[in-house]
Order: structure tokens, then sequence, then C-alpha cells
């Protein structure tokens, strides 16, 4: 059991040295190299734990929607339903989004060219799919608890996430005075309270 714990460890080490690696160049001009030395690894351990770079991305991109899950579900298992209003519980949700999200510049700069990435790699773009799909399930029950009709939620659902998605685009696109991103989320986040 040990032994999985120090593997699970190491691998979480090397994807976090991918991310640490993307903030400063493409993952084209990105080498096995380069990861292993911000890991603090020999190159050759990296082999060990994925086959290769395109390997090492594709996990990247489950550990952040993993991440991501995890700490949602905190979130939202510290949240009394009883204690919480419909429309307090949609603006802490929304806030989850916007803040951890939305509005981070670093991991919606490295979303920016996965994205790219996957016009030219089908491995990349099944794997950003699943990872939007896991993202528009995770959300669906939220939004689903606040209407009955179901495929209406469902695309709902849909909308946000994409909406979201392309708030974090122009986040990296933009400079931070050009677009009031924070003002756009909230409005966004009020016509929705409307339809609710």
């Amino acid at each position: 059991m040990a032994r999985k714990n120090v593997q699970e460890e190491r691998k979480l080490q090397i994807l976090k040295a991918l991310d640490s690696c993307l903030l400063k160049k493409s993952f084209e001009k990105t080498s096995i190299k380069d990861i292993a030395s911000v890991a603090g690894v020999n190159h050759g351990v990296l082999h060990y734990y994925f086959t290769g770079k395109e390997d090492i991305l594709l996990n990247y991109i489950a550990y952040v929607m993993n991440n991501y899950q995890v700490q949602a579900r905190v979130l939202f298992a510290t949240m009394n339903h009883d204690k919480y209003t419909k429309e307090q519980f949609i603006e802490e949700s929304f806030n989850f989004v916007n803040n951890r999200i939305t509005l981070n510049r670093n991991i919606s700069r490295i979303f920016v060219e996965i994205w790219e990435i996957s016009l030219y790699n089908k491995k990349v773009k099944a794997k950003l799919r699943e990872t939007y799909l896991n993202w528009i399930d995770e959300v669906t029950p939220i939004v689903s608890d606040y209407f009955d009709d179901k495929i209406f939620a469902r695309n709902m659902s849909i909308a946000m996430v994409a909406f979201w998605e392309g708030m974090a685009m122009f986040s990296t696109i933009f400079p931070s005075d050009t677009l009031n991103t924070e003002v756009i989320l909230k409005g966004f986040q009020e016509k929705l309270m409307e339809l609710l």
C-alpha cells in the first residue's frame, strides 16, 4: 500500500511540474527533461509513470478536472441545503466556479493551449470531451433541482459550462481593463437567478 502512495505522489509531482512548465512556455516547446527538472527527478523516471509527453498531458487534464471536482464536492458537502436558500446555493456554486476556475488566469491560459492541441490531436480532443462532459454531469444535478424539465436543465448546464469556459478564454486574450469579466459573470448569474 505504501508503494502505491509513493507512486501516486510521484505522478502528482510530475503533473504539477507540467503545470509549472506550461506557465512558462508552450507544450510543444516543453521537453520531458524540462518536466523532469521541475519535478526534481531524472527524466528517465517519467517513462516509468507515463508513456511520453502526450500521456503526461492527458493525465494532467484528468488531474485538473479531478482536483476541481473534489473541491466542489467538499464545498457542497459542507453546505446544509436546509439552511441555504436556492439563491444562496446558486450564488455559492457560481462563486466557486468563477473564483477558482473561470477567473484563474493561469489555468485558463494553459487550457487555451490544450484546446488548440485538441484541434489536431484526437486523444487530447477525446480527453477534453470527456472532461467537459464530466463537468456538465457535475452541474446538471444542481441545476435540475430547480427545473422540472430535465432536458432544459441539462441544456442549461451545457450553456453554463460553455459560458464559463468562453469567459475564461476571454480573460486570457483581453487585458483586464478591457473587459470587466467579474461584472459580466455577476450579470450572467443574476439573469440565471431570474430564470429560477
